[in-house]
């Protein structure tokens, strides 16, 4: 009972360097299984592999086999292999089809040919088992990222796959819904035997659960190690694998460095960029998200939101960038101020939308760009140095070899790496990120922070961003404002 990868061949382009190349694994089903390893090192298309969503959906199998529970994935019918695997996806809303929480569930049993009479309660038991009863009539589109994970959970749990493949799942989930999911998948892994093979950077969740940690390095699997083997958290830490919360360099050294280079704006206190007065959302009669946002951001300063998943974080966030609309006040500029003097948002004329920049959750939604070159370059218009700027910015961020490529055949990391690289190469006065590190390696993780940091110092910008990571809110931020019951606390 096993997921065997041999030899593997395969690359997202033709004539184009394999992305996986040579890989050989066999991943037992009484095994909870870890791949890990740095950006770009081919983790998540080794799960699509063994999901039987490529290549038949993009690139090319060039050799070798994948075999789950020796058959083929990618020649199995949809109803058969949804029955050997199933798959949560970094972002959930890249699986759901219908409109409510219900409706999604009622569509996946649909999907499996369960017996209308029995769908009531197949669907009553997967809304328990995932304890998310209370979400049942909900609108998807007004969830959390936690509230659809859990979601996802629920429709796995219906399908009852032999497997459960998990890519970075738990990327944009606070702490206390990451642990609820992995007490759900360790309960189904125990008492019915499912398989679980997941792809994550950060192993602190797994630690202490996973048999073994497989580290991909260059298409292939370099090394399997046993969590409970002496050495094996340096051994990982050597390359590039963060096992714990480690401090990051943070704000104080970044901004000591660039005020050596004489290029930083330090924070203006006394100036306000943005003034939430009474700021209340809700996305349903009678779901208020948001019900009385205070805060004042004063220039050039950069402030973390945190809290946990379902809390309106996002909702705040969407409200700015005018996703949602809102009551009481969100005042852009304020006495003093060096930018365009003041404006209500929802008031903003076509002439003020470049002083906001915004980089969602889901990047892929804001991309113009033809290429990923093109994209960057989108912020700087005609200007003579546009080609060597933006080829200045991909490099930074490990994005130049793809220069050439759609934005829209990159992984959901290396998207969030070009949504924040277009985003700086806007002349933008308030920052606002939703979650800019999520699903990314230390390694880039210190560089996308750097990168937005930089930015606003040189600028003189406010940055506002949302984590479910506290030491990056500690260590990057200057001030940290939790959302919980609705408003901020400082």
């Amino acid at each position: 009972m096993s997921i065997e990868i041999s030899n593997i061949q395969f690359g997202y382009y033709e004539d184009g360097k394999n992305t996986i190349d040579g890989a050989n694994a066999v991943f037992a089903r009484e095994k909870v299984t870890v791949l890990t390893g740095k950006s770009g090192c081919g983790k998540s298309t080794l799960l699509y592999l063994a999901a039987g969503i490529y290549p038949s959906n993009a690139g090319f199998l060039r050799g070798g086999s994948v075999r789950v529970e020796g058959e083929d994935p990618a020649a199995m019918t949809p109803p058969v292999r949804c029955r050997k695997v199933g798959m949560m996806f970094q972002n959930p809303d890249l699986q759901f089809c219908m409109d409510t929480v219900r409706n999604e569930l009622i569509f996946t049993a649909e999907n499996i040919a369960v017996d209308p009479a029995e769908i009531p309660a197949r669907l009553e038991a997967a809304l328990a088992f995932a304890e998310i009863e209370y979400l049942e009539n909900r609108r998807l589109n007004t969830l959390s990222g936690g509230e659809k994970q859990k979601v996802m959970l629920a429709c796995l749990y219906l399908l009852d796959p032999a497997w459960m493949l998990l890519d970075e799942a738990f990327a944009n989930v606070d702490d206390a819904s990451a642990k609820q999911i992995l007490g759900k998948l360790l309960q189904l892994h125990e008492d019915k035997g499912t398989g679980l093979l997941v792809v994550d950077h950060r192993l602190e969740h797994w630690w202490d659960i996973a048999d073994e940690i497989c580290l991909m390095e260059d298409g292939k699997i370099a090394k399997t190690i046993c969590p409970r083997e002496e050495g094996a958290k340096a051994s990982l830490q050597a390359a590039g694998v963060q096992v714990g919360r480690d401090p990051y360099p943070g704000i104080v050294s970044l901004r000591t460095g660039i005020l050596e280079e004489g290029t930083a704006c330090m924070p203006d206190t006394d100036v306000p960029a943005l003034t939430l007065s009474h700021l209340s959302v809700s996305h349903e009669k009678g779901h208020p998200v948001l019900t009385d946002i205070n805060a004042t951001f004063y220039q050039g300063g950069i402030y973390a939101i945190v809290g946990q998943s379902g809390c309106g974080k996002s909702s705040l966030f969407g409200a700015l960038s005018g996703l949602y609309k809102y009551e009481g006040g969100a005042l852009l500029g304020g006495a003093g101020s060096t930018g365009s003097g003041q404006v209500e948002i929802r008031r903003m004329k076509r002439a003020d939308f470049g002083r906001l920049g915004f980089v969602t959750q889901s990047p892929q939604d804001q991309f113009l760009g033809g290429t990923v070159r093109q994209e960057v370059m989108a912020a700087f218009k005609k200007e003579p140095d546009a080609e060597a700027r933006s080829e200045q910015i991909l490099r930074h961020i490990g994005l130049w070899k793809y220069r050439d490529v759609s934005p829209y055949l990159l992984s959901q990391g290396q998207q969030r790496r070009l949504g924040v690289a277009a985003l700086m190469a806007y002349p933008c006065e308030v920052l606002v990120c939703d979650e800019p590190t999520y699903a990314q390696d230390r390694e880039n993780t210190i560089a996308i922070m750097e990168s937005l940091c930089r930015g606003a110092a040189q600028r003189g910008a406010t940055m506002l961003f949302s984590t479910h990571d506290r030491q990056l809110a500690e260590d990057y931020a200057d001030k940290i404002y939790t959302l919980e019951g609705g408003t901020l606390h400082e």
